[in-house]
Order: structure tokens, then C-alpha cells, then sequence
């Protein structure tokens, strides 16, 4: 799925097609003027959310203002470090801002191209403040204590909220009244998306989850702790009860709506989940799972039963319900230089839906944002796999159309094709290159981005609701509902 942050080439500029419309830099003048600005803050999901103005440390930030009678020349005005966070220029008039932010693992540029003089942005991370790597060689041993026998339907898991890892935990037989594994820590699941992990620490919360199927039916959490490197951990755990109710219709419009997308997709996946979430507000699902499960083509809703004990204190961690859906294509691709090994690739159409499950779920869950349709690179149509574009020398355009027009945010994500580093690799991944953000799906896309002899694939990504102020420029205010549909384009290969 797409990013919900709508959240390494700094020299990479893109903006928006009204850009002729902006005035030239000349318009500096009217010193004691606010000028155009961006408020960057930093918001670190772990135990609890921490707030702060981003650190601007190597990053980069430049406006972009077309010269007089041209859409797709653009002087580039460097920003200031205005302290707070805040880019600060002397430009009067509102321009696309094409900035970089701490990705890893390295910076990847983003446009946004808003008519607002005043920008603000929020940039989530999975992590506790102050991360670092964990020590060489560090060691787990866990045991805990149970509430009931074992059955044959359980699962466990360690599950650590801050440094986000996940391990399972093994079973030796029903029955038991206790379980236990020990473990080298580095053979944790990653639940950041950055391949290293970080240091458990007292600011994080370490939990032993007891699934029932796929509902969450009991829980033990260990004192937290500074990890030294060969830790023993201990807990007690407690049942959950199921107090809380999914019950909702789902569209039986979805198959219909991904018939439409070019290049065709196919395979319709459906799934929900309910998690404990502290990213809940922004969207951000991840946590312990309360329940889930898939839905089948047949299926007219969900029905099913959760709790959710991290709710109240300490923790408050708010439930969200996820409503996922997708339909996929694979293809093969000739490797760069080994034009005689094929590999595949998968691209995708997705719908989400994002609902606050605080009070339980009920009624229509529709998936409001629109789905692109069909994606455009400049008057190149990519509907189908496999196309060659020569390499450009000025901005591109990109547009695309949807099954709905209305819509709070438009994004464009460019992915570059590569093939794994496996040894030897199996398959292409997607390496996020460029973003683009506006309130229309319009974009210009920078020449100096597309390499020759590289292969791209365009996301085109719709979003409603999830920003209340985006009128204001504010993309930091954040609310549920939130709903976002996504389309990969036709694979297309840059030629010389």
C-alpha cells in the first residue's frame, strides 16, 4: 500500500502544472513581510508520541518559480534555516517547495505544490526517541506465566512497542501453563521498514501476545528495560476481553472499480484487522492486533468480536480498523546488462480504509477515495507494460484520471525497478526515488530524476479526508476517517 506520511537527489525539483502562473523571484521585496515558509516537525511513534520541529541537519529545501512565458523552466530559490524546523525564504508569493526529509536510508526528495504561503508538514517515524543500534551479539530469554492451558488454536509472540520488533514464540505443547524462548535479538522482525533494529529501552513497552485464531485473548508485559546485551525477561499474563464489536457492510462495488484500472489487474485480496495503535490519529496502523481476518469475493461485511486492554493507562493506545483491498499484476522484466535473465515483478491497484474503532465499528464501510484510473507521462499513455521513453531534457508531465474526482490530496510516487541483491536475485523490487504532492493530480516531473537505461513504475495515489486544515496548508493535523487508493503505471524503461 501507499504511504500514509505523504511523507538522494537534491538537486531533483518538481512542480506544480500552474506553476506559469507564479510570479518571478524578483518578488522579494517587503522586508518585515512573512514570506513563504515550511514548518517541518518530527513526530516519533513508540510507547507514546513525541512531537518535536524536525532536525533540518542535511537536509535541503529550494522553491521553485517558473520564468516569465514558460511552464517547464524554473529558477530554483534555495531556503533558509529559520530555526523551529522552518524553511524561511524571501518569496512573497506561494511556489512549489521541493525539500528533502530524514528517509532511510537516504533522503528521498518530495514537492509539495500548495497555493499557501505558509507550509507545515508532519514527519512520522516508527521509533523511540533517541534510538540506537542494540548491543553486538545481544540475547533474549523470555518466559511467561499464562492464565490458561495452552489449546491448540494459540499462537504467541513478543511484540516490543518503540523499538518495534516482533519474534514468535514457540509452543512445545498444549496444555502448558507457561511458555518460553530464547533468542538472538538480531533475529527480531523489523516492524519500521529500516533493516536495523533499535535498542530496547525503559521507554519502550515489551509484550507477550497470546492470539486465539486471530483475535488477541491475552497479555503479558515484562517491566521495561534498558537492554544490556543478554537480558532475561518475566511476565504474568492476563486475559483480554471481547468488548467491543465489528459489524459493517462493505461495498460490493470493488470488483467493479478495479475492472477499470489500466494496465488490468487481477485477484481481488480483501482483508481486515483491528490494532492497538498509538499512530492511530495519523493513520499509522501498526500495533498489537486485536482481531482480523480476510473477506472473501462473497462476503457482504465483517461481524466479529475484539478488546483492545492497552486502551486506558498507561499506554492509551486508540484502536484502528483497517479495511485493505487489492488486485495485483506480475510481469517479467530483463535485468539491466543481462538482457537474457528475465525476472519478475509485481505491481498493484489498492483501496484502503481507515476508521477510529474506539467505540467499535459499524455501518457502510465504503473506500471514499478515488482510484486511478489511468496514469500519464506527458502524452504517453501508460496503460500497458514493457513501453521506452528517450530520456527527457525538460520537465515532464504527469496526470492522471480517477473514478473519483474529489479528493483531499493527489500524490505521484516514482519507483525505480532493481533487481534484489540476492545472490543470485529472484525478483525486481521498488526503490521509492520521488514524490510529488499537490491538490489536483497534476505534477512536473524533474528531467535530471529519470536515468537512462533504468527502469520506473508511477504510483498515482488518491487520499480523502485524514487532513482537516489542508486548506490552510497544514498537512500536520491529522484525523480518522481516512481513505487512500493507489495504481502502479505501465513499467517503462529510459532510453539514451
Amino acid at each position: 500500500m501507499g504511504r500514509i506520511a505523504i511523507a538522494a537527489f537534491a538537486t531533483a525539483f518538481v512542480g506544480a502544472a500552474g506553476c506559469a502562473q507564479l510570479a518571478g523571484i524578483d518578488e522579494t521585496t517587503g522586508d518585515g513581510l512573512p514570506g513563504a515558509s515550511v514548518a517541518l516537525q518530527r513526530m516519533s511513534i513508540g510507547n507514546t508520541l513525541e512531537i518535536a520541529p524536525l532536525d533540518l541537519t542535511g537536509l535541503q529545501a529550494s522553491y521553485l518559480v517558473a520564468k516569465a512565458g514558460t511552464t517547464t523552466d524554473f529558477d530554483r530559490v534555495a531556503a533558509s534555516n529559520g530555526g523551529g524546523g522552518t524553511w524561511v525564504t524571501r518569496l512573497r508569493t506561494p511556489a512549489p517547495v521541493v525539500l528533502t526529509l530524514p528517509d532511510v536510508p537516504a533522503p528521498v526528495p518530495r514537492s509539495y505544490a500548495f497555493p499557501n504561503l505558509a507550509l507545515s508538514i508532519l514527519f512520522p517515524s516508527l521509533e523511540h526517541l533517541g534510538r540506537s543500534p542494540p548491543p553486538p551479539g545481544a540475547m533474549l530469554t523470555v518466559t511467561a506465566q499464562l492464565d490458561a492451558a495452552t489449546a491448540e488454536n494459540d499462537s504467541f509472540e513478543v511484540f516490543t512497542v518503540g523499538s518495534w520488533t516482533s519474534h514468535p514464540v514457540p509452543v512445545a505443547m498444549t496444555g502448558g501453563m507457561d511458555v518460553s524462548v530464547s533468542y538472538a535479538f538480531d533475529t527480531s522482525t523489523s516492524l519500521t521498514g529500516r533493516t536495523q533494529l533499535d535498542r530496547l529501552t525503559v521507554r519502550d513497552a515489551f509484550l507477550i501476545l497470546r492470539h486465539t485464531g486471530n483475535a488477541l485473548t491475552g497479555v503479558a508485559e515484562a517491566t521495561p528495560f534498558d537492554q544490556t546485551g543478554d537480558d532475561t525477561v518475566s511476565a504474568t499474563m492476563v486475559p483480554v476481553t471481547q468488548d467491543q464489536t465489528i459489524d459493517v457492510l462493505i461495498s460490493p462495488d470493488i470488483a467493479k472499480r478495479y475492472a477499470a484500472v489500466r494496465p488490468a489487474v487481477s485477484g481481488l485480496s480483501m482483508g481486515w484487522a483491528v490494532r492497538a495503535a498509538p499512530g492511530a490519529r495519523i493513520a499509522s496502523p501498526t500495533g498489537p492486533q486485536l482481531n482480523g481476518g480476510t473477506v472473501m469475493a462473497a462476503d457482504t461485511g465483517v461481524n466479529a468480536r475484539y478488546g483492545n486492554p492497552f486502551a486506558g493507562p498507561p499506554h492509551r493506545w486508540s484502536s484502528i480498523f483497517t479495511l485493505g483491498t487489492n488486485e495485483s499484476r506480475q510481469i517479467m522484466l530483463p535485468v539491466p546488462d543481462m538482457p537474457a535473465m528475465m525476472l519478475p515483478a509485481t505491481l498493484y491497484a489498492g483501496m484502503s480504509q481507515f476508521v477510529d474503532a474506539s467505540t467499535g465499528v459499524t455501518g457502510l464501510i465504503g473506500l471514499d477515495a478515488g482510484l486511478p484510473e489511468l496514469i500519464k507521462l506527458g502524452d504517453r499513455s501508460l496503460s500497458i507494460d514493457g513501453l521506452t521513453i528517450p530520456r527527457p531534457t525538460q520537465f515532464v508531465e504527469i496526470t492522471f484520471s480517477a473514478d473519483v474526482a474529489a479528493n483531499t490530496l493527489f500524490s505521484v510516487e516514482l519507483f525505480e525497478l532493481v533487481p534484489d541483491p540476492g545472490m543470485p536475485p529472484t525478483r525486481f523490487e521498488p526503490h521509492f526515488v520521488f514524490e510529488a504532492n499537490a491538490t489536483e493530480a497534476r505534477f512536473l516531473l524533474p528531467p535530471e530524476i529519470l536515468q537512462p537505461g533504468h527502469i520506473y513504475t508511477l504510483r498515482a495515489v488518491c487520499s480523502a479526508g485524514g487532513f482537516p486544515a489542508i486548506q490552510s496548508g497544514s498537512l500536520t493535523m491529522r484525523q480518522l476517517p481516512f481513505s487512500q487508493s493507489l495504481l502502479d503505471s505501465g513499467v517503462f524503461t529510459v532510453m539514451p
